[in-house]
């Protein structure tokens, strides 16, 4: 019998609007998987406590996950200011939407994030 299901939002901004939406994370065994994203205003955020949410290890997707619920892009990218935005995947350079940082991108397995701060 498989234990209680350890589920939480992460907060995200899609790199080409800018616009917040929210990533549904599970727990599987020690790492995280991307189940779900949304759309959420930040008042909305703010109420249901998203930023004070908080995920280490990997979050790799499930077959099905609809990526950024504005561009679709199913990639994510973890920028030094600890925030995460939609990544194509495709492209090696970034600006994080939430900082204006830009670089390239680094791959990496194991994240630790935090939302809020928007």
């Amino acid at each position: 019998m498989a234990g209680p299901l350890t589920a939480t939002v992460v907060l995200a901004r899609c790199a080409k609007t800018k616009k917040l939406y929210g990533m549904r994370v599970e727990k599987s065994g020690n790492d995280w998987v991307r189940t779900w994203a949304f759309p959420i205003d930040e008042q909305k955020a703010k109420q249901e406590g998203f930023e004070a949410n908080k995920v280490s290890g990997s979050m790799n997707a499930v077959d099905g996950y609809p990526g950024c619920p504005y561009c679709e892009q199913s990639g994510f990218v973890h920028c030094s200011c600890g925030k995460i935005s939609c990544w194509s995947n495709e492209s090696k350079k970034h600006t994080c939407p939430w900082c204006g940082q830009a670089g390239e991108v680094q791959i990496a397995k194991n994240f630790n994030v935090k939302g809020g701060g928007y």
